[in-house]
């Protein structure tokens, strides 16, 4: 009896070592599978039958792969195939370096996609991670950047310019309702009169499209590197297009509408082109002085609180390092000691800028009850790199 269980438990282990295989350096499951499978394609189905490979790139020497039933090695006569198509020509749905023949793509029932067995519904294999054990540092990556970054918000941030500069730059036009009774705020399908026509400086011609804009006065107080000065905001508020054109004024009726047109404080201009931010890339700016950051000046909203997707100005622009798409921190300083560094209140991006100063889109708020408020400090905390 002891020999016949002795005999059964030899034949056992000869059936395991014959379904099993040791890695030897440099092996990977393709040649494997290539090898003993007959199949370079069948890997996920090898990764599959062994649940203690996590990665399916990485195997090492002395790694038991069991390769399933015992695989019967002797010569067989290779089975008939029809003949292969002429040509080759790549086909990007297929994996790097796999070409389809010309003449068979689209046939289900070619030779070679029954080679491709299971590799189409195996993706979900390919894209397991192995699961990290308890107490692990685990890390996050960054989203890809989009080309034309933030276009919207870009379009309707403020642009902050000496009253003296908008009433010399002859591309700012009068603009006046032109409704028989002019109604308190001009909403789509209403009527305006444009300063502009046949005999103007600026030549018009119907369908033309005109930017309608808010122009206020703001007085913007002094900061440790600018004195008090006077300012006017111009803020995006519609879209209107040209119907008919006289010697100095033209008629156009409003298509879109964005804020409140009020003509008491409005201005228009001929649409120019839009030339988006392309962020292509970002340099991490990883310090930065306390003493030379840029402070808050002014909220260009009308509510108190600003928010996200709420727009501020600083009191430094391109002349103190500030560009189009540069990511910036928002702090608040703990006046009460010099040595407790800032707390970080938020996060933005430059949409507009001039040599004294940058309009920022707030993106990210981290505090309810802490505002941004006049002297709140911003610092650049990613350079960006635009499309030349």
């Amino acid at each position: 009896m002891r020999h016949i269980k002795s005999i059964s438990i030899a034949l056992g282990l000869a059936a395991l070592a014959a379904s099993a295989y040791f890695v030897k350096e440099g092996d990977t499951l393709w040649d494997i599978s290539d090898e003993y499978l007959q199949d370079p394609f069948a890997w996920p189905d090898l990764w599959e039958n062994n649940q203690h490979i996590q990665d399916p790139h990485w195997i090492y020497p002395g790694d038991s792969i069991y390769l399933g039933e015992a695989q019967d090695t002797s010569e067989k006569p290779a089975p008939k195939q029809s003949a292969p198509c002429a040509t080759a020509k790549p086909d990007s749905t297929l994996p790097k370096g796999v070409t389809i023949p010309s003449g068979c793509a689209g046939n289900e029932n070619t030779n070679f996609e029954k080679m491709l067995g299971k590799l189409a519904n195996d993706t979900a294999h390919q894209k397991k991670k192995p699961s990290k054990p308890k107490g692990t540092s685990y890390y996050y990556s960054q989203r890809a950047q989009p080309k034309t970054f933030n276009g919207f918000y870009q379009v309707l941030a403020p642009i902050v310019m000496p009253p003296k500069e908008i009433k010399d730059d002859k591309n700012w036009l009068s603009i006046r309702s032109g409704e028989k009774r002019e109604p308190l705020v001009h909403t789509a399908e209403k009527e305006v009169v444009i300063g502009i026509g046949m005999n103007t400086e600026q030549k018009a011609h119907v369908g033309d499209m005109v930017e309608i804009w808010d122009a206020h006065r703001a007085n913007l107080p002094a900061t440790k590197i600018r004195k008090d000065e006077k300012a006017a905001i111009l803020r995006y508020t519609g879209l209107a297009r040209i119907t008919d054109v006289g010697d100095t004024l033209s008629r156009a009726v409003i298509l879109q509408t964005m804020y409140e047109i009020k003509m008491e404080t409005a201005k228009a201009r001929i649409q120019k082109p839009f030339e988006p931010i392309n962020v292509v890339g970002y340099d991490t700016v990883k310090t930065a002085k306390v003493d030379e950051m840029a402070i808050v000046r002014y909220s260009l909203e009308k509510s108190q609180v600003v928010g996200p997707y709420g727009y501020v100005m600083i009191d430094q622009g391109s002349e103190n390092g500030y560009a189009l798409g540069d990511g910036v921190a928002i702090w608040e300083k703990d006046r009460s000691d010099a040595l407790i560094p800032p707390r970080l209140l938020a996060r933005g991006i430059v949409t507009t800028l001039s040599k004294k100063h940058a309009v920022i889109l707030v993106r990210e708020s981290y505090y309810g009850d802490r505002r941004i408020d006049f002297g709140s400090l911003v610092s650049i905390t990613h350079k960006a790199s635009l499309v030349k």
